[in-house]
């Protein structure tokens, strides 16, 4: 039998988190600002903190989840389509780059998103090795049990490797499949694990990747008219409306 106070308890708290959330399209506190593109069910954004590096930015989708495992196939296929759009845009710098996903606390139900950063080429050559010994050497720190889920043995869904409900961390290197990790323990679990790895792979300010620094808005606009420049010519969402 549910529990009736438990039941209204959590929903208020998930009618709390949709009125506070950045992310959702309709909320109040929405960064409209920081949009780059959007399509019919995600969109794409500058990151609000200090970028970890140039062109640092966010595909979101437009309606309320918790994680990638927890989308529908419709908003996961758009989110695929800016992924290859921006793998295209990146390749036409000569850049590699890494789809980032940190889920935890998923039943709080924050908003998702994916983090889309850009590296040299060569960077991007080793960024496979060096993830895969990042969570390999965490999973003695974090968990009992060896959590490397290599994604590439699963047609590099990680909704087919990671059930509802769980918290995890993935990585995609470019179009190829990455890792996925499941978070035991959520409170040692660092939210700027990617970044410190990706900080110490390119030798970057220890600020940068330490924690989220917000930047004033007018950077932020900053951020995204050049995003939109560089966006512009791979923009599909325009085509799609």
């Amino acid at each position: 039998m549910i529990n009736q106070k438990n039941f209204f308890s959590e929903n208020k708290i998930y009618e709390q988190t949709l009125d506070s959330c950045r992310f959702c399209i309709e909320a109040v506190c929405f960064r409209k600002h920081c949009m780059v593109a959007c399509g019919n069910k995600a969109y794409l954004s500058s990151v609000p903190w200090r970028p970890l590096i140039k062109e640092h930015c966010l595909i979101v989708p437009t309606a309320h989840y918790s994680s990638t495992v927890t989308l529908d196939e419709d908003v996961y296929e758009e989110i695929w389509k800016f992924k290859r759009a921006l793998v295209s845009m990146w390749q036409a710098e000569e850049m590699d780059c890494l789809f980032v996903e940190t889920a935890k606390n998923v039943k709080h139900r924050k908003h998702m998103y994916i983090e889309c950063i850009a590296v040299p080429s060569k960077i991007g050559e080793m960024a496979p090795v060096y993830f895969k010994k990042a969570i390999d050497d965490s999973e003695n720190e974090w968990v009992d049990n060896k959590k490397l889920l290599d994604l590439s043995k699963r047609g590099g869904d990680v909704r087919k490797v990671i059930p509802k409900g769980f918290s995890y961390f993935a990585v995609d290197f470019g179009l190829q499949p990455g890792y996925a990790h499941v978070i035991e323990n959520e409170s040692r679990f660092p939210q700027n694990f990617a970044h410190e790895i990706i900080g110490g792979m390119m030798d970057l300010e220890r600020r940068l990747w330490r924690m989220n620094e917000n930047l004033i808005m007018e950077e932020q606009r900053a951020n995204t008219t050049e995003l939109k420049r560089l966006w512009k010519p791979f923009d599909w969402t325009k085509e799609s409306k």
